[in-house]
């Protein structure tokens, strides 16, 4: 069994309608991304301008957020065409192939109701807009334009995905086996399928009964919309979708379908042009163009280099090489899956314990998500309207809390079995001069991005647009960018473009619903009549985020919960600089908590030799260690609060 929240893979469409889509998106896509690093580029210019010259740009910001949002959105067609949605596949197991053909066709047909209303509604706001002669406030360049771009990009997408609709259906009919599924599975759909027909039947036939039910019962409402959420996404449907549609149910409850599907439209379109909104995909840019650029290999490099005078050096150099791709990476899944595919045979190799190996790359990965720049960080920041600048500075002292934590879990491990290591290997002075020269230009990029975010030197999203920039400039310098590296990198940025920024408009959507109720400050409002202690209640969530951790992507975990939760964590009186930052440390130790943690079947993934269980014992240790960090860190909220305080 593999419980975990995924990126569906590049499809393969049957039809030639199917093939034809995927390539012209793929190359809208293309132009898309590379619209996004030339964006990067005019910033990193106006930067340098304002810098040198004293001069700037007029109203760059203007331009770019309509630039950003016609490219942003060109990207999901083509996360269409190559089925990249974001699913729970906990209960895969559990459903027959008939069943589970079925669901994935479901899925799909979902999805294009998804896409096509909002290029539908998307396209009446910039009729409007064009009629209104609504323009931007300084350059006063009408908006409808770009309104118009992105209502065709959906508009594709809507196209698309009605291939892989027909694909799907197609082969759901094909499949020849029986219904045979688990009761747990069928009981899941058949109460899906059951609510889902009785909503229909009673808006339609007597929608002021239905309107009157969820405006008198707010909170029944919304625990309501929480279970059918948890049913569909058991289900395995995209949960951009699922959060989406019942968050736009729930909102025609209280101001009529037009309304709903308006607000759902203007609140996609209003995130698109937000000014931070590049931020996610320039450092996705920048991750990607990384590992083009062999940062992976520097860092493990000169890791191995300083720490392997010790005993266990490359357990070290794992964990302190972890935490520097997290620096240029920002996703915890793609550290494990990089580290684990260069560190494990090697360790192998000198005669680590397997116990050892694997549980470094494991609780090594978790720090790629930690260490800013966090593209969950990112996401966070966004859903509560908070700083992203300020968001990463808070998390750099956890993030360095974690790393000495986990050296220290080695240096235990090995104090208590020194044969799960070989001796020091420590290298010649060259050597180290070496590895340290390539590293360098990855330090010095780091330094950029963070350093000038903690300076005051850049925004968020310049400080994105340099780091973006300065990748792009390394691999480029280092010879390794040719025609096939290209696509595969803005491949890359197309797919967790397309399926993050999908996953946003959902969460908009059933955020809008659940506030429109006042549900989150009921809630509040009951806790506090509980005269319990404000970490008490913090426990009780950081329990719950421990199990969702431990089966859930932490963009799925934030998507769902941060509509309700943040609204309580600020009635307890506490920050939202700390609460993201534990809310993802928390989060990231369940991806290691045997036995669901995902962490552990990537590593599993990488080494089928290795028992499952050899993996989940030797995690345990450092599953210890995030637990006294989340600890220190709930005793002494200055953890994460005292340097956001002293930035410029």
């Amino acid at each position: 069994m593999k419980p975990a929240s995924s990126a569906s893979g590049f499809g393969h469409g049957e039809s030639p309608w199917s093939r034809w889509a995927s390539a012209g998106t793929g190359v809208i896509s293309v132009v898309a991304v590379a619209g996004i690093l030339t964006g990067a580029i005019v910033i990193c210019i106006d930067v340098l301008g304002r810098w040198l010259f004293g001069s700037a740009v007029v109203a760059l910001n203007e331009i770019m957020s309509n630039v950003f949002a016609v490219a942003i959105a060109a990207t999901l067609p083509a996360g269409a065409a190559r089925r990249v949605n974001l699913s729970i596949d906990l209960l895969g197991h559990m459903t027959g192939p008939r069943l589970s053909a079925w669901l994935k066709a479901a899925g799909s047909i979902l999805l294009i109701l998804f896409f096509a209303l909002l290029a539908w509604r998307v396209f009446g706001l910039a009729l409007r807009y064009q009629s209104q002669g609504r323009a931007t406030s300084i350059l006063r360049w009408p908006l409808a334009p770009t309104y118009f771009a992105v209502s065709v990009s959906m508009g594709l997408a809507a196209l698309v995905q009605v291939a892989n609709a027909v694909d799907d259906v197609r082969q759901a009919l094909a499949v020849r086996a029986g219904w045979r599924s688990s009761p747990v599975a069928l009981w899941l759909v058949g109460t899906l399928v059951a609510f889902a027909t009785a909503a229909t039947f009673w808006i339609v036939t007597d929608f002021a009964g239905f309107s009157g039910f969820v405006r008198g019962n707010p909170a029944f409402a919304v625990i309501l919309a929480f279970l059918l959420l948890w049913v569909g996404v058991l289900a395995q449907l995209p949960l951009a979708t699922v959060t989406a549609l019942i968050g736009l149910v729930g909102t025609l409850a209280y101001v009529g379908a037009p309304a709903a599907a308006n607000t759902f439209a203007s609140d996609a379109l209003e995130f698109l042009r937000n000014d931070q909104v590049a931020t996610l995909p320039m450092f996705l840019i920048m991750g990607a163009f990384a590992v083009v650029a062999g940062v992976s290999d520097d860092l493990f490099r000169v890791g191995n280099a300083v720490l392997g005078r010790f005993r266990g050096g490359l357990a070290y150099a794992t964990v302190a090489g972890c935490a520097g791709f997290g620096a240029v990476s920002g996703n915890s899944i793609a550290t494990s899956a990089t580290f684990g595919r260069m560190a494990l045979p090697q360790m192998k190799q000198r005669g680590y314990a397997p116990t050892l190996s694997s549980a470094t790359v494991a609780a090594g990965g978790t720090l790629g998500a930690l260490v800013p720049p966090s593209g969950v960080i990112i996401l966070f920041a966004l859903l509560t309207e908070q700083s992203i600048g300020a968001l990463f500075v808070a998390a750099m002292v956890p993030a360095v809390l974690a790393l000495l934590l986990y050296f220290g879990v080695i240096f235990v491990v090995l104090r208590l079995d020194p044969e799960a290591a070989p001796a020091a290997e420590p290298q010649s002075l060259g050597e180290l001069l070496a590895a340290l020269r390539g590293a360098l230009p990855v330090a010095i990029l780091f330094a950029v991005v963070i350093g000038g975010l903690y300076g005051g030197v850049f925004t968020a999203t310049e400080s994105a647009a340099a780091g973006a920039v300065g990748s792009f400039l390394l691999a480029l310098a280092r010879g390794r960018l040719n025609r096939q590296s290209l696509l595969a990198v803005f491949s890359e940025i197309t797919a967790s473009t397309a399926m993050i920024y999908a996953l946003i408009f959902g969460a908009l959507a059933f955020s809008f619903f659940v506030n429109l109720g006042q549900t989150p400050m009921m809630a509040a409002d009951w806790i506090a009549s509980l005269d319990a202690r404000p970490v008490i209640i913090l426990a009780a969530l950081i329990v719950l985020y421990l199990l969702l951790g431990s089966v859930m992507d932490s963009f799925a975990v934030m998507v769902i919960t941060v509509p309700v939760v943040t609204p309580l964590v600020l009635g307890l009186g506490y920050d939202m600089l700390f609460w993201g930052v534990l809310m993802l440390m928390v989060v990231e130790t369940g991806m290691i908590t045997p036995p669901f943690g995902m962490n552990l079947f990537i590593i599993k993934s990488l080494q089928p030799d290795v028992p499952l269980s050899v993996v989940m014992r030797g995690v345990v240790p450092f599953v210890v260690a995030d637990l006294l960090k989340i600890v220190l860190l709930v005793a002494f909220p200055a953890l994460a609060l005292w340097l956001p305080s002293t930035m410029n």
